[in-house]
């Protein structure tokens, strides 16, 4: 099967992207459309599992732009249209209209302008170990030492500084089964873990200043599981718990405050976790950037990979089309002139950059 044609208006390219389904793990189809779209401009690329990385322009220390391929399931199966001004489908707000962004830069750019390393990356909805962007920064040739890295999550056309850190953790309570009309011979472990639930619902957010930008500490409860049957005392509660902590905090604390919450009862599993990243406003290289697009500034409520660039000693930020109120919802949809007009501040960036 042919692989989707990138071409045409940043319009075109996102419902092309949008009409193409690669949940986490399944992104091959879109691979291999970059990959066509780069041999199609003669462009230098590689290819690292199913990520792309591209360059253009000439030598030098270049500018990433990154952006990832994969989107969350599609729980409620709809396809892609064109409504209005508006790109909907799953996928289309976070990321694929900045990442259709990125295509329209990857072609006006092939042979002129500054140097620009173009990374188009897997599994970024997955686990952060399986992340792709780890592989792009551990092997890729083509990479090189980024001076800024323009990640496009959506942010609603403002740039969004830093990033939360995010860790997620399974709190399980143990009981004994018994037949539901003789509780008494047994331990009901929903019950059980009924005070832990009421504290982590109390827990409200907390404001944390860091920059002159504020985040928010939260910790939310997201599945919870317990029982087998109706006529069955459970013997095991399990919940789900996701921690955003604000840039300055480390995982440590946040696990520590799990613990807390969970209480002495409560066995618990880390599952993963992710570093929060300072927002950095007065690097060099950010700074220049801020200043040269005029764009307003605010925090990211949110874990990106603005953190793993972060770690690796690239400053980075996120600025993207897409409104972060869209991500992951039902009837998801990115704005056509939120996309021209992210596209025109990046290519002008470029171009006074070079």
């Amino acid at each position: 099967m042919a692989a989707p044609s990138l071409t045409g208006s940043v319009a075109d390219i996102c419902l092309t992207l949008v009409a193409t389904p690669t949940p986490t793990g399944h992104e091959e189809p879109l691979t291999e459309a970059v990959l066509a779209r780069c041999r199609a401009l003669e462009v230098p690329h590689e290819r690292l599992g199913n990520a792309v990385v591209a360059r253009t322009g000439g030598d030098g220390e270049p500018v990433a732009l990154v952006g990832h391929l994969d989107t969350v399931p599609n729980w409620d199966g709809g396809g892609a249209a064109l409504e209005g001004e508006r790109v909907v489908g799953r996928g289309a707000s976070d990321m694929k209209g900045g990442v259709a962004v990125m295509l329209r830069l990857l072609d006006r750019f092939a042979r002129r302008g500054r140097p620009v390393v173009h990374v188009f990356y897997d599994r970024e909805e997955g686990p952060h170990l399986e992340n792709g962007i780890h592989r792009v920064l551990e092997e890729s040739r083509l990479l090189g030492r980024p001076g800024l890295a323009v990640v496009l999550e959506p942010t609603a056309g403002t740039i969004h500084a830093g990033a939360v850190g995010t860790l997620n953790a399974e709190v399980v309570f143990r009981g004994a089964a018994a037949h539901a009309a003789r509780p008494w011979e047994g331990r009901n472990a929903v019950t059980a873990g009924g005070p832990a639930l009421l504290r982590f619902g109390a827990r409200e957010r907390r404001a944390v200043e860091v920059d002159g930008l504020t985040y928010y500490d939260v910790v939310t409860v997201t599945t919870a599981v317990g029982g087998a049957a109706r006529n069955v005392v459970p013997d095991r509660f399990a919940l789900g718990v996701n921690v955003r902590y604000a840039p300055g905090r480390s995982a440590a604390e946040a696990r520590a405050e799990v613990a807390a919450l969970a209480g002495p009862e409560a066995e618990i599993a880390w599952l993963d976790d992710a570093a929060a990243a300072l927002p950095a406003l007065d690097a060099p290289a950010v700074a220049a950037f801020l200043r040269r697009t005029g764009l307003e500034v605010r925090p990211k409520q949110a874990w990106t990979d603005v953190a793993t660039l972060s770690a690796a000693g690239i400053p980075a930020v996120n600025y993207g089309p897409g409104d972060p109120a869209q991500a992951h919802q039902r009837g998801e949809w990115v704005s056509v002139p939120a996309m021209e007009r992210c596209e025109d501040v990046l290519a002008e960036f470029l171009t006074d950059g070079a």
